[in-house]
């Protein structure tokens, strides 16, 4: 049972519900489950944001939901290698996108405040996954399995993909970063009258 890994499962010390908005780290099991699930968490976000580029039907939001859920995919990856930078940039990402919807006077819908919650609650995940050390060399680990497409996905592909991909991630979600925190700031001076509004050219 334990080479199998099923054994692995009962060290969990957390219950799904709390490892989810309050994570904490008291074993190899933790580290290992809560990466699984920050990865799942970034990918889901990453579909939303596909799902609604598509249905925006603008090409330039289009290319920016894109990009986003590719940012979010290959970030997923650094949270389930304990990444903690990499999971503060995607919430920072996610919050700033929050902030401009507010800055244009709409409201964030309970969905995305959750989903920024969750964002919030992977940096931590993150974090105290990338601090934890086992007491021992020798220490019983989690195995990461290969035999089904998601264990492929979730469990072999960000080990082999994350040490590639690490740099231009971080110089790509850096970038986008800038260019949301420009776009989020223009947006309020305009609202509270510090730059004037576009006004359309007349024919």
């Amino acid at each position: 049972m334990q080479t199998l890994g099923l054994q692995g499962e009962s060290k969990r010390s957390d219950g799904r519900l709390k490892s989810i908005f309050w994570p904490a780290v008291e074993n190899a099991w933790d580290v290992d489950y809560l990466g699984r699930q920050g990865f799942c968490i970034c990918t889901i976000v990453a579909l939303l944001q596909v799902a609604i580029a598509v249905l925006s039907g603008h090409p330039v939001y289009r290319a920016v939901g894109v990009i986003e859920a590719l940012i979010f995919f290959i970030g997923g990856m650094g949270v389930r290698q304990a990444s903690w930078p990499a999971a503060a940039l995607l919430f920072a990402i996610f919050f700033l996108n929050l902030l401009t919807t507010i800055a244009q006077g709409g409201l964030p819908n309970v969905l995305t405040i959750i989903v920024a919650g969750i964002l919030l609650s992977n940096v931590r995940a993150a974090f105290l996954a990338s601090e934890w050390k086992p007491a021992a060399p020798e220490d019983d680990q989690p195995t990461r399995f290969s035999e089904t497409l998601g264990d492929k996905i979730i469990d072999q592909l960000p080990a082999k993909l994350w040490p590639v991909l690490q740099i231009p991630f971080f110089g790509l979600a850096a970038i986008l970063l800038l260019f949301t925190l420009l776009g989020a700031g223009a947006i309020a001076l305009q609202r509270f009258g510090f730059l004037p509004h576009t006004v359309p050219r007349q024919p």
